[in-house]
């Protein structure tokens, strides 16, 4: 025993001479029992101190903890004990995920959900049916709206006379109203479907969710991941991606893969069970282009994508990286048309007026590509690209000192916001504005699949008989 001891003893001491040399350990030494799983067992907010106290189990020397995402400050961290700053009272009540990590494999991170405030539950059905219904009238569009001595103005040329004047403003609460009712009826046909699944099995759509949605589950591919890192941008706090990592997973488990998972089954119902049409439409809106507008493609494309960006933006250059690519898979059945919207100042207006330049000698895409490559993208940059990717570069200069696209991007915002566009990047799909990319989607992928949608919106469309002509009542 003396003697095994001895030698473990020396063993250290080597270990540490080593060490202190800069040497590295062997294996043998540095080999270690694996750690027992981190468990998060419960965590509570304070108000009065704006601070999350999370009670758990083996959170190792230097634990990761994120909320919603965002990576939290430890105010105190042992192995069974942690305390993070968290603006309590300036989160709006609601449930946030927390994930405590302390390195890459599962065994490593835990998440739990955090209530924050008071979040109102659900309500029951039979207390739903009780309460009393909300009843709203509005008026149609030949109802009178105001009268002048003999002349009657009605609700519909008010609402001319509004998109006239005001047409972003309009347009912007058209589709909120599109927006919410879409939200709504998605919520019903899903209801539906979900009902008459559960009647015909003889369960509750609850239980019908709980059998069939898991087996629905697929893991995301680190793409998904990735997409989703970058789209969180100053929220990550600087933290690197392998450091977000464990969260961005616990995220994507969580929250992505099983409402993924619930759309899958319902799509499987739409096909076994019950057609379902949704036959709202969003507000279209006729875009005009000019010689200032940079365009891909033939004007005879049946998909016409209108992006509005800034070479500035990194959501836009995320993007923008991938035009070529996805619109080569559509050849002639897509047309991009660029439009600009400055959103950073000097910075965007210095890109904007380079790019002008850049279209002046029919060589936008060339110098818009390039741009949109992971750099950054300052005046010496702007400078470099022309003669990178073959412009008159004294031709270039000369654009660029004349200043004549100077006031390029006031006029592109005041453009932008009459098609009610304000956030770069926003994409407009045959005039019908675009959701947002998924932040866990890869930019490819979102814009084939806007792409998709409007191909076959258009093919049903073309399927869709004509109403028959009026011929007048029988003789």
């Amino acid at each position: 025993m003396t003697l095994r001891t001895g030698r473990a003893r020396a063993a250290l001491r080597m270990a540490a001479l080593w060490l202190a040399c800069g040497v590295g350990v062997p294996a043998a030494l540095t080999a270690q029992t694996p750690l027992p799983p981190l468990v998060v067992q419960q965590a509570v907010a304070d108000r009065a101190t704006d601070t999350l106290t999370i009670d758990g189990a083996h959170f190792g020397p230097a634990p990761f903890v994120t909320l919603d995402l965002v990576p939290l400050d430890l105010r105190l961290a042992l192995d069974s004990r942690l305390m993070a700053a968290v603006p309590v009272d300036a989160m709006p009540p609601g449930r946030y995920l927390l994930t405590v990590s302390r390195g890459p494999a599962p065994t490593d991170r835990a998440s739990i959900e955090v209530t924050i405030g008071t979040v109102p539950e659900p309500a029951s059905p039979p207390a739903a049916a009780a309460a009393p219904a909300l009843t709203v009238s509005s008026p149609a569009a030949s109802e009178p709206a105001a009268v002048v001595g003999d002349r009657t103005i009605t609700v519909g040329e008010v609402d001319r006379e509004w998109q006239r004047t005001d047409p972003g403003r309009y347009l912007a609460l058209m589709r909120q109203l599109h927006d919410e009712r879409r939200r709504v009826v998605d919520a019903m046909t899903a209801s539906e479907l979900l009902a008459r699944e559960a009647a015909a099995r003889s369960v509750t759509p609850e239980a019908l969710l709980a059998e069939e949605v898991p087996k629905r589950v697929i893991a995301m591919p680190d793409t998904a991941l990735t997409a989703l890192y970058e789209s969180l941008g100053d929220r990550t706090r600087g933290a690197a991606l392998d450091k977000m990592r464990p969260a961005l997973r616990a995220w994507l488990e969580r929250k992505t893969e099983p409402d993924l998972a619930k759309m899958s089954y319902l799509e499987e119902l739409v096909k076994t069970s019950a057609r379902r049409d949704i036959l709202l439409t969003a507000p279209v809106v006729r875009v005009e282009t000019s010689a200032l507008d940079p365009v891909l493609g033939a004007a005879s494309a049946p998909v016409e994508l209108v992006v509005f960006g800034d070479l500035q933006s990194p959501d836009y250059a995320r993007l923008a990286q991938v035009f070529a690519r996805v619109l080569g898979n559509y050849g002639s059945r897509v047309r991009l048309v660029f439009k600009l919207l400055p959103a950073y100042g000097a910075q965007s207006e210095s890109a904007a007026e380079a790019g002008a330049c850049a279209h002046a000698q029919g060589r936008f895409w060339a110098f818009h590509d390039a741009a949109a490559r992971p750099a950054t993208l300052d005046a010496r940059r702007l400078r470099a690209i022309p003669g990178e990717v073959g412009l008159d570069q004294a031709a270039f200069e000369r654009c660029l000192a004349a200043g004549t696209r100077r006031g390029r991007p006031a006029l592109a915002t005041a453009e932008a916001a009459r098609y009610g566009i304000t956030i770069t990047p926003s994409l407009l799909v045959n005039g019908r504005l675009a959701p947002p990319p998924p932040p866990f989607l890869p930019a490819a992928e979102y814009l084939s699949r806007l792409i998709e949608e409007e191909l076959q919106r258009l093919a049903a469309a073309a399927r869709k008989p004509a109403p028959a002509p009026d011929r007048g009542p029988r003789r």
